[in-house]
């Protein structure tokens, strides 16, 4: 085999590998071995000769933005793309069923987090300051991101 021959295949080896990494779930192996194929591509072609080595050289790293670019905008599409990237969130956000002023009761101890019953509703609280235990009455004192701060009455 020639180096010529060798160089090329080493280049057409190392491309299969990096789109199979895109869409194979490989842990980076198959990344690996395509990114080692193609230094072993540089190197044959900088022992034919070192122009065409230095422009190979030159190509790839030219190329390589855009290859990355281009796998961007196509991995998420991949069946291995849509299973690792989520989605947007269709629909508005629940509103909370409390309101500043109310009272409840903790279900469980409040360590800040804790669940309350505000009549019908239980809901995902927080102390204001330490711990409440399970079973006190508490009033609402604030409501951030759509849940309550709660204060021992």
């Amino acid at each position: 085999m020639t180096p010529g021959t060798l160089a090329i295949l080493l280049l057409l080896a190392g491309l299969l590998l990096l789109v199979a990494e895109m869409l194979l779930p490989s842990q980076g192996i198959l990344g690996l071995l395509g990114a080692v194929s193609l230094v072993t591509c540089v190197v044959t072609c900088f022992r034919i000769d070192s122009r065409l080595g230095f422009g190979v050289l030159l190509a790839m790293v030219v190329a390589a933005p855009f290859a990355g670019m281009l796998v961007v905008k196509i991995w998420p599409k991949t069946p291995v793309g849509r299973r690792m990237i989520l989605t947007r969130v269709s629909g508005e956000m629940p509103v909370t069923p409390v309101a500043v002023g109310q009272t409840g009761v903790t279900v469980s101890e409040l360590r800040p987090m804790g669940v309350c019953t505000f009549g019908p509703d239980r809901v995902e609280a927080r102390a204001e300051r330490g711990t409440i235990p399970a079973g006190k009455q508490v009033r609402v004192v604030a409501v951030v991101d759509r849940r309550p701060t709660v204060r021992a009455v």
